[in-house]
């Protein structure tokens, strides 16, 4: 008769023989969860079962850090683990590294193989992407209305920059008939003139998320000629339309953050050019007045009257020697008609000294730089530099414009460039 083995005998030669089969180290299992314990160490302890049999299972904590989705008790999930044996309680269990809704396997095959196709085609091209406006007049917010999302994006738009017109274009967000309801709620966001549209829902599962990756749904975001921001579910979850749209968003709350500035910094930012500006200004004005005074310094020196005086002096002097050497009539008479020249020679020259004065008095009043402005015409500045020309500015750049008795502020709408033939 055969020596019979002890417990713990039998136990060792169980777990070394399951231990040493390969077939055992990974094994994949579907079932049902059940009794699922979450302990404060961050492992999982559940039972997986289907409609005979029940594996107890343990996922530790290291594994559940990688879990994207949240699983409760009556979920179909399908396991990949290791198959071990608890020696001294003898009990058989799974040592699970990885954990999934049941079929979503072939949907993440599925999703690959179409982002792979999308991919190739260029539609995720990093050239296609639009520039988001810096600061957004309108917004679009194509979403499920009076959803928690919806609401994220309006609180964060409001409180960030209230100064936007937001328009809302509701659409289901899941479910049969979404991915219609979502194309049609572009396209319509699309031809209302917004400045960036925002396309979010909040979290969920990848059935949950699905429609966000329609092949029809993300071809369309590809036509769209109005920037778009996504905000699809939490930051870890990631659709096909995050690839195509022009700027992606961790969740609605972080689109909305991403498409608005802060008024406070925009305040400060205009404050700062304004200063910078009226710097500008004041160093203009002042080269402007120092010009003047060298100009009147000049105008001055050249004056007929001072002239006029210095020639008189010289005159005089003149006389007053040639009358002390007048003797004879014959020199008199020449004396006179030097006289008469001299006088013709003195009006010329002051006419001369006159003409020089009119020219550089209408060049000094070239120089004033109110002169221009009360004609009508304007200055332009952007960034502190001076437009003089279309080339200097984009659609949307904000412009300051300077008239003869103040300032304006204004958006470049359009830009026609004169044609040269």
């Amino acid at each position: 008769m055969q020596t019979p083995w002890t417990v713990s005998d039998l136990n060792r030669i169980i777990k070394s023989t399951l231990e040493a089969t390969p077939f055992f180290e990974r094994v994949s299992v579907h079932g049902e969860l059940s009794n699922l314990t979450k302990a404060s160490s961050g492992h999982w302890y559940f039972t997986l079962k289907d409609a005979t049999s029940r594996l107890t299972c343990v996922m530790f904590s290291s594994a559940v850090r990688h879990l994207n989705h949240p699983f409760k008790e009556g979920d179909q999930v399908e396991v990949v683990a290791r198959v071990t044996f608890y020696e001294p309680g003898g009990t058989l269990q799974l040592n699970v590294s990885s954990m999934q809704l049941f079929g979503v396997g072939s949907l993440f095959a599925q999703l690959e193989q179409l982002r792979m196709k999308l991919q190739k085609e260029g539609l995720f091209d990093q050239s296609r992407k639009k520039p988001l406006p810096r600061f957004p007049k309108s917004i679009g917010v194509i979403t499920s209305l009076g959803s928690a999302a919806h609401a994220d994006i309006l609180k964060t738009i409001s409180s960030r920059w209230p100064v936007a017109k937001i328009t809302s274009h509701g659409s289901l967000v899941q479910g049969e008939g979404s991915v219609l309801e979502l194309i049609q709620a572009l396209n319509k966001a699309d031809h209302a003139h917004h400045d960036v549209l925002i396309i979010a829902r909040g979290g969920g599962s990848i059935e949950d998320l699905w429609s966000f990756n329609h092949e029809s749904l993300v071809r369309h975001i590809c036509t769209l000629k109005t920037p778009i921001i996504s905000g699809v579910g939490h930051e870890s979850d990631t659709t096909l339309i995050d690839y195509v749209v022009d700027v992606r968003g961790p969740t609605p709350t972080g689109a909305a953050t991403l498409c608005t500035p802060l008024m406070g910094e925009v305040i400060h930012l205009f404050d700062q050019v304004g200063l910078r500006l009226q710097y500008l200004i004041n160093n203009q004005l002042s080269q402007a007045s120092t010009n003047l005074s060298h100009q009147i310094a000049t105008l001055q020196r050249l004056s007929p009257q001072k002239l006029v005086e210095r020639r008189r002096y010289l005159v005089e002097n003149a006389s007053l020697r040639l009358n002390q050497v007048i003797a004879r009539p014959n020199l008199r008479i020449k004396l006179e008609q030097k006289q008469r020249a001299f006088d013709l020679s003195m009006e010329r020259l002051i006419q001369n000294r006159s003409n020089q004065l009119t020219h550089l008095t209408h060049q000094l009043s070239s120089l004033d730089m109110m002169q221009p402005l009360k004609r009508g015409f304007a200055l332009l500045h952007s960034d502190d530099r001076l437009i003089t020309s279309v080339k200097h500015v984009q659609v949307s750049q904000s412009i300051n414009i300077t008239l003869q008795d103040g300032s304006l502020q204004a958006d470049i709408q359009s830009i026609k460039e004169n044609s040269h033939e």
